[in-house]
């Protein structure tokens, strides 16, 4: 019994000697260990302290991504307007280029006009030459003209001088024109186109010094182109009834001159002619138609180039 405690007892012993060998390895292991975690720990300090540090710097680097960030924000803005004004700046030199383009152009044609002008101006001097001469010439024809005008009117002038010393101061001439008057109201009853029997005598005499004065004379013959009798009526009644009565007065006036043996026949059929102008050439007093001295022969006579003479003269007149 004693034996079995004993070997019991030197069991345990063992077992506790073993015990004790595992708890003092168990022991160096937990110190091993605690010097472990103490190096771990503070390893894992400066790998925190790492940490916060690189937290601090990827912070800053965070905001100084964002200030690059607003910075990139910022010069695309400028950008953008940049390439606004840049495209502005392309359009306008555009412009100015097509403008400049026409311009060249128009200076082109303005050159080739100005070409062709010169060409023109040669030719307009050359005409301006010929036509100075073909003026000069004119001038010279002209100063003839006024000269055969002033010559030709002298002669009526010297015609109706001669006219007025034959016929006297008892037969009214016109002093422009050399046309003689007879009213109606002696040569006519009123609205007929018969001579009165009593103006018959009258009008012999006036109109045999007259035609004698125009037509004997050589001298002034030779200037006369035509002498014509005209009838003429007032206003009263229809143009074309008042144009056959004068008519038929003038031709009657007419009839008696050629019937009478005033003058030469042949020289009266050359020389002497008839019309009627109704109402067209009425006699104003005052603003008023003088009805009784509108009713009325006229004998008048024309020189030759009497109308050219007149045309010049109104041209002259023009010049002055």
């Amino acid at each position: 019994m004693f034996n079995e405690t004993k070997l019991q007892l030197e069991e345990e012993k063992i077992l506790a000697q073993k015990l004790s060998k595992e708890l003092e390895t168990k022991n160096k292991n937990l110190e091993l260990s605690i010097e472990q975690i103490e190096k771990i720990t503070a390893i894992l300090e400066d790998k925190e302290n790492s940490i916060k540090l690189l937290n601090q710097n990827l912070e800053d680097e965070k905001n100084a991504l964002l200030a690059k960030e607003e910075q990139i924000n910022f010069n695309i803005e400028e950008i953008e307007k940049l390439k606004a004004l840049l495209f502005d700046y392309e359009l306008k030199e555009k412009e100015q280029n097509d403008i400049k383009e026409e311009l060249s152009t128009k200076v082109k044609n303005q050159e080739n006009i100005i070409s062709l002008k010169d060409e023109e101006l040669l030719m307009l001097e050359e005409k301006i030459l010929t036509q100075s001469k073909i003026h000069q010439k004119l001038v010279e024809e002209f100063d003839i003209t006024k000269v055969k005008i002033k010559h030709l009117t002298g002669i009526k002038i010297n015609v109706i001088s001669k006219l007025r010393e034959k016929l006297g101061k008892s037969i009214n001439i016109d002093e422009k024109s050399g046309a003689i008057t007879f009213s109606s109201n002696i040569l006519f009853d009123q609205g007929k186109y018969t001579l009165k029997e009593e103006s018959k005598q009258e009008l012999s005499v006036i109109l045999k010094k007259y035609l004698q004065a125009l037509l004997d004379d050589e001298n002034i013959r030779k200037y006369i182109h035509s002498i014509t009798i005209e009838g003429h009526t007032n206003s009263d009644g229809s143009y074309l009834d008042n144009l056959a009565l004068s008519q038929q007065r003038a031709l009657e006036v007419m009839q008696f001159l050629y019937t009478s043996k005033i003058a030469d026949k042949t020289l009266l059929e050359k020389y002497v002619n008839a019309s009627g102008r109704s109402y067209s050439d009425i006699i104003y007093k005052d603003g008023v138609e003088d009805k009784d001295n509108s009713r009325r022969i006229e004998i008048k006579f024309r020189i030759k180039n009497e109308a050219a003479i007149k045309e010049l003269q109104n041209f002259l007149g023009d010049k002055k």
